[in-house]
């Protein structure tokens, strides 16, 4: 009887470590992953900086323009590779973004080069790439206000 409890947890303990390694693996959606619900501002760098690269110098707070920034990146898919492991070649196609959310947390996304997204310490390649670079680089140097 021991041994069937025993087997029983082991079986349990294992699929539940399965369903959320699935879960944490699986595609999703850019917006979800950045919990973009809970924005309430991002600010970023505009680039190239050649002297002040350590700081933050235009912001998006306003609703409207927040939600167009979402909706774009909503088109997106995204699905971890792994631990942060990368290393730049097109520096002209990079973005790093400060985003601060309603609960004063703050996240530092990079979306670099043609297709992946690095989140915290976590690694996520976007599957529907690439991203439209363009779009997002006339995007943000329209709406960005100085910070």
């Amino acid at each position: 009887m021991k041994k069937k409890i025993i087997l029983s947890v082991a079986i349990l303990i294992f699929f539940i470590y399965g369903v959320s390694k699935w879960s944490d693996y699986r595609e999703k959606n850019l917006t979800d992953v950045l919990d973009s619900a809970h924005i309430e501002k991002v600010s970023f760098k505009h680039l190239p900086l050649k002297d002040d690269m350590g700081n933050y110098n235009r912001q998006i707070t306003d609703d409207a323009t927040l939600q167009e920034l979402m909706n774009f990146l909503s088109q997106y898919k995204v699905q971890k590779v792994g631990d942060r492991d990368f290393v730049s070649e097109y520096p002209d196609e990079q973005f790093q973004f400060q985003l601060e959310y309603q609960d004063n947390s703050v996240t530092m996304p990079s979306l670099i080069e043609r297709n992946i997204l690095l989140h915290e310490m976590s690694q996520y390649e976007i599957t529907n790439g690439p991203v439209d670079h363009e779009w997002l680089r006339g995007f943000l140097k329209e709406v960005g206000e100085e910070a």
